[in-house]
Parts: C-alpha cells; structure tokens; sequence
C-alpha cells in the first residue's frame, strides 16, 4: 500500500476506504449483487461460511450460477436441482428483503438477510453463523452468547485482514448500514471520519455534524475515565476491548463491548483507530443467571458428605446430652459432655457459613485471610465431598501468608477446582493444595502468595487449555455441568487484583496456580475463646428483643449471670411498647427476622432516630436483609457462647 502524503487527507480523497477497511473486520460475510444479478461486492467472510471457490469471486459471477453451485453439492437437499435453482433466481429478481436460515451439510446453520438497493439497483446480503444460537434453544446451560468467542476471533481478524473493496460510496454506504453492529472511524486528533447508520442511530448523532466532532462530545460523565484510558492504548498501537454502561437512543441503559482497533500506516505510525460495538446486555444477564445456577449445582454436589457431617453433630450432641439422664454422672463426666457438645455446636455453625456462601448473591468482601487456616478448614469438607478414593493433602508455607481476600469466594473457587480435580481421576489420586508465600509475578506489583490445586488426573490438550477459561466452554457430557466453574475461578482472582495460570499434559495430570497480591503489614483479627467481664455491670440496662423462646431464656440466662439487668420482649412491636413506657437503655439487643410490623432493622432506625443515646447490637443467624450492609461490629451471629455474647455486648456498652 502507497505511503498517503501527510498534506492529503486519505478520507476526503477516498471516504469508501475506511468503510471497505471496516467490512473486513466483521464476523459477518457480505455480497452484492447488481441489477443483472451479478456478484459485484463481497468481503472475504462469505468464501468461509459458504466455501465457495476462489474463482467466483474474480469472475463476478451469477446468482443463478452459485445458486447451482450450492445445489449441485446437495446444499439444498434432494429434490429437482433445476426447480431449485429456478426457484431462488424467480424470488431475487423480486428484489424484496427477504430472511432464512440454511443448514449447511457440515451441520453449521447460517441466517442470511437480503436488502434491496434503492430502484432495484440490485441487493446486499448478511451471512451470520447462528449455530451456537441455534444450539442454546435446545439446552439451558448452552445459552452462551457467542459473541465471547466471536469478539476474540474478530480482534485476532483486526490484526491479520487489510484487503479492500473496491466500490463507489453509495455502495459501501448501504452495505454498511445493512450491518447491525456499531462502526466508526476516528483519526489521532479523535476527530470523528465515519459512522455507520447504526452507530449515528445509537448515539443519536447528527451525521451533518459528526464528521470532524471529538468523540469525547459523545461520551457519557461515568465513562470518560475509562474512555481515556482505552484511547490511549489504542493510539499507542494495542488493540483494546473493553465493556461500557451506556444510554441508547430509546433512554434505556444498555452494555455494550466495544473493541478498538488501531490503524498504522507502513512506518507503525498511529493514523487513527475503529470503533466497533456489541449489544453484550442479554449475554451478561444470561451468564449472571447461569453463574448462579452453576453455584447450586456445586452446592448439590456437596450435599451428601454435608448429610454425613451434620448427622455425626447432632450424634454427638443427642447423644452425649441423653448421658445427662443418667444418675451416675461425675463432674469430670459433666465437664467432657459439655466440651464435646460445644466442639460439634461450633463446626455445625462453621457448616452453615459455608453453605451460606454458596446460597447468598454477594458482592466480593475482601478481608485479611490466613490463607492456610481457610485451606486447613475446607480440608475435611472438600475430603466428604470428593470422596474415599480422592486422597486430599497439603503443603503449606509455614510462614503464614496473608492476603486481602474475599474468604467465602476463595473457598468457593477451592471448592470448583477440586470437583474439576475430582472429575479428572475417575479412578481416585490425590489432590494437593500448597501455598508458597513471597513469589514474584509479571501481573502482580508487589510481592504475591501462591495458591496451587494440582492433581493426578487425565489432563488437558493444548486446545483444551487454550479454551480452559471460556465461560460455558466444558469438556464434559451435555447435563454434566454448565462449563462456568473455571470461568468463575478466573473472574473471582482478577477481580482480586490477582493472576491464574494453569499447567497441564495428558496422563500427567493437571496444576492450576492462582497468585494473590499480599502485604506483610495485614494482619487477621483473632477471636478470643475466653473472656473475662467485669461483674460490675448492675447500672447496665439491656432490652433483649428475641422472638424464640428457647434463645431468649438463654441470652436473659448468660447476660444475667454477669450482672445485666434485662428485660425481654418477643417481638418488635412489643419492644416500641417498652420504648415508649420506659426508654432509659443503655443496649438494644435485637433479633433481625422477627414476626409482626417491626422487624430488627427497623426497631433499630426508630431508636436510633428518637434514643441516639441507646447503643445498638444485632442477632441474626441468617437474613437477607443482612444486604442491607450493617455497620461491622454491630452485628453477633448465631450460634454464638456465653463468652462471645459477653464479648461482643461488653465492646458495644464501651464504645459509642
């Protein structure tokens, strides 16, 4: 391609370039046939989804001759090949748009659309591939839009496809706005060149206006950070794509993914850049949806080895409690009974966190996480649920790693790696999580910590591993799984400031390698089993609101034996009652989900708005009005100990 001299500007001279340029980065072929029925414009898109020979396009071919072609090779089926032919040439000489969908013999299914030129001046065609559409019909967890892979295959295409059509610019013009996706040129100087129909349609753009406007005029407040920064890329030569919240010209807030593309001269030279953009607003709802029902499937998975470890709890508290009847119990007898009740009450609760985060829709909540503690915890859920024949082992720094990390995602992802772990040795192996604290990553600034699941299944192929993080991409059976675990894996540790990498040959098992970032100044805030409260409390008032009977007589018991003075009303209501008859409370102890008018969260506003002076503790085993984000420190969740009650009820009547 000729250098453009710098004193001509290359799209006065020749605005169809920048349009012919733009067709060949469509994931969609195109032709145009003239009055006469002949092949005057096509982009090379069309000669893959059709297979057509090279000679076609060279010799401008007739419809009626590809009509032939195709039925020649049984792309229209059995039937008479002349009658076949006659018919399609009888329904283009009508030149009215016109809609099917073809289902080539290699089993891929391709919707074309025809739209008429003004006075029958002849047509252009659309070619999409719809066999991944035409799929998620059929199966729930293979609604995946295809536009995830479509988009990497058009960005591999932006880089390698220069070649142009040659036509006038009435031509390309109409072939462009038959493209239902985003197009538009804009030079160094974000001076806007081109726009197709649907990009103007979108943004609601003047066209008279728009050529030589900055882009930056058409972008929204919220986006402009991002803008910026995805621009910058893109004039320094890297090819961006990015997804942006945005307004359509209906005032509906939509998602779109828009890749930009950068255009160099012969010298490398940045001269400006395309927009292309994708409506990305069903394919995000449909993967939250499935995100969420992939998380069920996995707690599903669990909930054999969970039956099994709760039965064993609740044998070790009927049992030893039914000791308790017995006359000759001792004290030391008493003491072991008691003790192992509060062992089994402990890992039950610690059960019920687990399944929680599984259950709950959440937002990530990073914390300082004793990465080895979480590992040595979810050891003996992940034994249960993997089964006898996977032996589950660690190896762990000793130098006690700590990262910022949302623990409840982490011991999600631990969780899927390992059902995947599970699924690769069908006939048992090993599964070993290590940690190596201190490593340096190219993705990381800073010093990381390791996460590594490896195991000794089948292993991955290279393509395999190249798809390996695609959402809905899976290797299993159809209904075995909807593909998304590692794709959530994936997405939990980028959001984390973090990087994954995985190691893999066939027979010789596989090794994902998460890194953290880490910060030798966190530190994990450690609960005290003991507590020792000071007995002289009798001037502290407490109004315990507690709608289950059993749990109110046991926080009145605890908090009376050190000296409170209680009083207990069962539902929100009654304690407005008790408000408004007596106020003077130093503690509000409140359960959240309660039956009546006033539930915890709002006993709470009220006193807040009329007693400031009344300090305010919740109870709650499980609620989701806990997404109401209540304030740390204010909340002790069920089951809890006299000395965790005493705790935490101590610390609110000693701050404000």
């Amino acid at each position: 391609m000729a250098k453009t001299p710098d004193h001509v500007n290359p799209t006065r001279q020749n605005p169809e370039r920048w349009t012919t340029l733009a067709l060949e980065y469509l994931d969609q072929g195109v032709t145009v046939f003239d009055q006469n029925l002949r092949l005057v414009a096509w982009n090379q898109r069309v000669k893959e989804l059709l297979d057509l020979p090279e000679a076609f396009f060279h010799q401008h071919i007739s419809l009626e001759s590809m009509f032939r072609y195709n039925a020649e090779r049984d792309e229209y089926g059995d039937g008479d090949i002349d009658a076949q032919v006659a018919e399609r040439v009888k329904l283009a000489r009508t030149f009215k748009a016109h809609y099917f969908e073809r289902s080539r013999p290699d089993g891929t299914v391709i919707e074309i659309r025809g739209n008429p030129l003004p006075k029958q001046m002849g047509f252009v065609t659309t070619y999409t591939d719809i066999t991944e559409r035409k799929l998620t019909e059929q199966q729930l967890e293979q609604r995946v839009e295809r536009r995830t892979h479509a988009l990497r295959e058009e960005s591999e295409a932006h880089q390698k496809t220069a070649l142009a059509l040659h036509q006038n610019e009435i031509w390309i013009r109409k072939i462009t706005d038959a493209v239902p996706v985003l197009i538009a040129y804009i030079n160094a100087d974000l001076k806007y060149l081109f726009a197709n129909k649907k990009h103007l349609d979108w943004f609601k753009l003047n066209p008279e206006k728009l050529i030589d406007s900055n882009i930056f005029d058409q972008v929204e407040k919220h986006n402009i950070g991002q803008f910026r920064r995805d621009i910058g890329s893109v004039l320094k030569g890297q090819l961006v794509s990015n997804e942006y919240t945005i307004t359509d010209q209906h005032a509906n807030t939509r998602e779109i993914g828009i890749t930009f593309v950068p255009h160099q001269d012969e010298t490398g030279k940045t001269q400006g850049f395309f927009f292309l953009g994708q409506d990305m607003t069903e394919h995000n709802l449909n993967q939250r949806q499935l995100s969420e029902s992939h998380k069920m499937q996995a707690l599903g998975q669990m909930t054999g080895g969970i039956a099994h470890d709760f039965n064993n709890l609740l044998t070790i508290i009927l049992g030893n409690l039914s000791l308790l009847d017995t006359p000759d119990v001792d004290a030391d007898e008493l003491h072991e009974i008691v003790q192992a009740c509060r062992r089994a009450s402990r890992r039950g609760s610690e059960l019920i966190q687990r399944l929680l985060s599984f259950s709950r829709r959440q937002s990530l909540n990073p914390e300082p996480t004793n990465i080895n503690a979480l590992i040595e915890e979810i050891k003996v859920l992940l034994q249960r649920t993997l089964g006898e024949n996977i032996r589950v082992e660690t190896d762990l720094d000793p130098n006690n790693p700590i990262s910022m990390v949302d623990a409840n995602q982490l011991e999600t992802s631990l969780l899927n790696l390992a059902l995947n772990a599970r699924d690769a040795m069908p006939s048992g192996g090993t599964l070993t999580i290590a940690t190596q604290q201190a490593v340096v990553h190219r993705e990381i600034s800073g010093k990381a910590l390791m996460l590594s699941v490896r195991d000794e299944g089948m292993g991955m192929s290279k393509h395999v591993l190249e798809r390996v993080f695609e959402p809905f991409f899976s290797t299993k059976e159809k209904g075995s799984g909807t593909g998304l675990g590692l794709s959530m894996v994936y997405g939990f540790v980028k959001q984390s400031g973090g990087h994954i990498e995985v190691q893999s040959k066939i027979r010789q098992g596989s090794c994902i390698k998460i890194f953290l970032p880490i910060d030798s100044s966190l530190e994990v805030r450690q609960t005290l089993d003991r507590v020792t409260i000071s007995r002289d409390l009798n001037s502290s008032r407490i109004l315990l609101v507690e709608d289950d009977t059993d749990v109110r007589n046991y926080v009145s018991r605890a908090l009376k034996r050190i000296g409170y003075n209680i009083n207990c009303v069962n539902t929100g209501d009654a304690a407005l009652q008790a408000l408004k008859l007596d106020p003077e409370y130093d503690l509000l102890l409140t359960d959240i989900i309660m039956p009546g008018r006033t539930d915890g969260l709002a006993l709470a506003k009220y006193v807040r708005r009329t007693f400031p002076k009344i300090r305010i503790l919740y109870m709650s085993g499980y609620s989701d009005k806990l997404d109401a984000k209540i304030e740390t420190g204010l909340l002790i969740r069920k089951p809890f100990s006299s000395n965790e009650l005493a705790a935490r009820v101590s610390e609110r009547l000693a701050n404000a």
